[in-house]
């Protein structure tokens, strides 16, 4: 039996979903300024519904394949997928939710990470962002959280993290476009490999 509020989570993830896809229907493609595309994941989660979210997200990587993501959606992918089982694909959105905000995960676990010196390039990848989805930081379980810090210490999130936080501590103080260009090739080429031999 559904709780009220998983039940208002519930009925605005089907809401958000029908609405997208109308809009793909009526348009042919989907233009989602205000975000539905990732409220959708978080409230199917919310709402108990972890199946119906991987549902969503299957769906969500056919259409947006080249999106760029947001922490609270590839933390609740990732919650999703831990809970019907898939651990390959959950694994692979926890990184993603890392790379997205390398503070996020640490605050999960009360073991803040401090600012980093390094180029922040947008709001969503500032330490203060986490201030903006708090509400959205207690549904992981105890079990859960246990499981994010493991894989966090790992060694391949901690390789692929000090990566980051070099690539982009090199950004900080680099201007030339030309060299900036060539620091993120190196990192995306280098992020690419390892997500395909290991993850």
């Amino acid at each position: 039996m559904l709780t009220e509020e998983q039940k208002r989570h519930r009925n605005r993830a089907n809401r958000a979903r029908r609405a997208l896809l109308k809009e793909k229907e009526t348009f042919g493609a989907i233009s989602d300024g205000s975000g539905k595309r990732y409220q959708v994941c978080i409230d199917f989660v919310l709402s108990d519904a972890p199946e119906k979210a991987v549902e969503f997200v299957e769906w969500f990587e056919q259409e947006f394949p080249d999106d760029v993501g947001d922490p609270a959606f590839f933390l609740y992918a990732a919650l999703a997928y831990y809970r019907v089982g898939t651990l390959g694909k959950a694994r692979r959105y926890l990184l993603d939710a890392m790379l997205s905000n390398i503070y996020l995960l640490p605050h999960l676990f009360a073991q803040p990470l401090p600012k980093q010196d390094m180029w922040h390039s947008s709001n969503l990848v500032e330490p203060d962002f986490i201030e903006v989805i708090e509400e959205f930081l207690d549904a992981p379980t105890s079990e859960e959280r246990e499981w994010m810090r493991m894989q966090f210490e790992g060694e391949l999130f901690t390789e692929i993290r000090e990566k980051y936080i070099e690539t982009f501590r090199a950004l900080q103080h680099t201007r030339e476009p030309d060299a900036r260009g060539r620091i993120l090739g190196d990192w995306r080429e280098y992020l690419s490999s390892r997500r395909e031999k290991e993850i």
